[in-house]
């Protein structure tokens, strides 16, 4: 069960409704959803009369919906009061594809499963996509969630990118899935789970390669700093410490230009989101005390790596 997490952790970089009884969660439900020309993969689960929340996955080489099952386990905790519905990316990326892109095919997304105001959770890339979301339609963003993400790429790791996009061309889906463990998870973390890391990327396709391909593209070239300012709705900023994907500093930086509420880890990186036992906790806590938080202003916390 806990390869299936982390299988589901890694495809994904990658959780309160009313005073009514809380119904037991439904089973987990993919649906296809017409994008255009395209579909967009959804993973439905949770409590149908909870609240709605939406998580937006990151970058990965194939699609979470491969690890339904993990993901399902994973968001347990949350899957108990919200509404939970997990986006994917579209199924064939063209070329030029932006992040601008991805959020106006997520939008449609909302339109086409009925999902008029949401809380919204992104990680990594996914971060950069609810980040568009709630400026280009802040009237469908009840509350954000940003985890291990940036309003651009100011502190990322470009030598990590340029390899990972190097391993992609050449079609080498092993070493690409080394090099990409060993920069997202903490060194005792992946070597205690490198056999399902690297399984992650057995079967890619084609199609995996090159969506991939622009989908590190679309995040090279991604820049909100100019607009962030106009995101009004309640945020919460999770980082780590030592994030050697997009850097801690541009969780911090996101955090002050948002003027909002952040928890930051120290001895955890990119991947804090599937390490951390108490991440979900946070997570939970702020989508409770939303509306305090964004009464309290910005309140930065820390919290030592186990």
């Amino acid at each position: 069960m806990r390869n299936r997490m982390i299988l589901a952790a890694l495809a994904a970089l990658l959780c309160i409704g009313g005073c009514r009884k809380p119904e037991p969660p439904k089973e987990p439900l993919v649906n296809a959803v017409p994008i255009g020309e395209t579909e967009m993969d959804c993973l439905h689960f949770g409590n149908e009369n909870g609240e709605k929340l939406v998580i937006l996955p990151g970058l990965a080489l194939k699609s979470v919906m491969g690890s339904a099952e993990g993901i399902v386990s994973a968001y347990a905790p949350l899957a108990k009061d919200y509404d939970v519905y997990l986006l994917d990316h579209i199924q064939a990326e063209p070329d030029g594809y932006t992040i601008a892109d991805m959020a106006k095919d997520t939008l449609a997304a909302f339109d086409a499963l009925g999902l008029e105001r949401v809380h919204l959770m992104g990680v990594s890339m996914g971060g950069m996509v609810a980040q568009r979301i709630a400026i280009d339609a802040p009237e469908r963003v009840a509350s954000l969630l940003l985890c291990s993400t940036a309003m651009n790429m100011t502190h990322s790791n470009r030598d990590a990118f340029a390899n990972w996009i190097s391993l992609a061309e050449a079609r080498n889906a092993p070493a690409l899935m080394e090099a990409f463990g060993e920069c997202v998870y903490t060194p005792s973390f992946y070597a205690q789970y490198k056999e399902a890391i690297l399984a992650a990327g057995e079967g890619a396709s084609e199609r995996d390669f090159t969506n991939f391909l622009t989908s590190v593209k679309a995040v090279q070239s991604f820049d909100a700093s100019n607009e962030i300012q106009s995101i009004a709705c309640p945020v919460l900023v999770l980082g780590a410490e030592e994030d050697r994907v997009l850097g801690a500093q541009a969780s911090y930086d996101l955090a002050k230009a948002l003027h909002c509420a952040s928890y930051f880890y120290a001895g955890y990186g990119h991947a804090v989101y599937d390490e951390a036992p108490d991440y979900l906790t946070h997570v939970a806590a702020f989508l409770k005390e939303h509306l305090s938080d964004r009464e309290a202003g910005c309140a930065v916390l820390r919290t030592k790596g186990a």
